[in-house]
């Protein structure tokens, strides 16, 4: 069995391309929900997982820090193949006609939502979570306040049982990201 780690966890937009990419390959494959880079790179590097997926770049919010920063100093971790696929944010909040006073996301989902939200709700403060489906977990247990509004999938949000207030508030409709396939060289 082939054991393919990711960044975030089920129902985010990284166990999406994870599974874009398990299509490619023949073999039984584990997909294993790691967070975030810097867990994909360290369970590539410690024989954990056979490969990793990870965000690299997104049209509107640029390179993925986060994952830059875990393959810097590096050189043993390559790509091996890259996938693009788009990206919808959509905001949720925990039930309805809550009065929200923050947004919850990653940062990467705060940067391609940044004008739609700025319009939507002026001045509301932004916090960076790990992963836009841990995000929506997060509300859903209340590990974030109930005026938190998150900005997650379609999939994530109702999963956890979310409300629904926006569907497709990315800054650009043709939204989009590339993942890279990771192996140890």
């Amino acid at each position: 069995m082939i054991r393919i780690g990711y960044m975030g966890i089920p129902l985010s937009n990284s166990e999406q391309a994870a599974g874009m990419m398990v299509h490619r390959m023949d073999d039984d494959v584990e997909l294993v929900p790691l967070i975030d880079s810097e867990g994909v790179v360290k369970a590539l590097l410690n024989g954990e997982i056979d490969y990793g997926v990870v965000a690299v770049r997104n049209m509107v919010a640029g390179p993925v820090i986060e994952t830059e920063e875990a393959l810097r100093n590096r050189p043993s971790v390559i790509s091996v193949t890259e996938v693009s696929i788009p990206i919808h944010h959509c905001i949720f909040v925990k039930r309805e006609g809550v009065e929200i006073d923050s947004i919850a996301s990653h940062v990467q989902a705060l940067g391609q939502t940044y004008n739609n939200v700025e319009r939507m709700f002026p001045g509301i403060k932004r916090v960076g979570v790990a992963d836009t489906a841990l995000a929506a977990e997060m509300l859903s247990d209340g590990r974030l306040s109930e005026t938190t509004a998150v900005l997650c999938t379609m999939a994530a949000g109702k999963h956890y049982g979310l409300h629904l207030l926006e569907a497709n508030v990315e800054d650009d409709p043709e939204n989009w990201t590339d993942f890279a396939l990771l192996k140890r060289d």
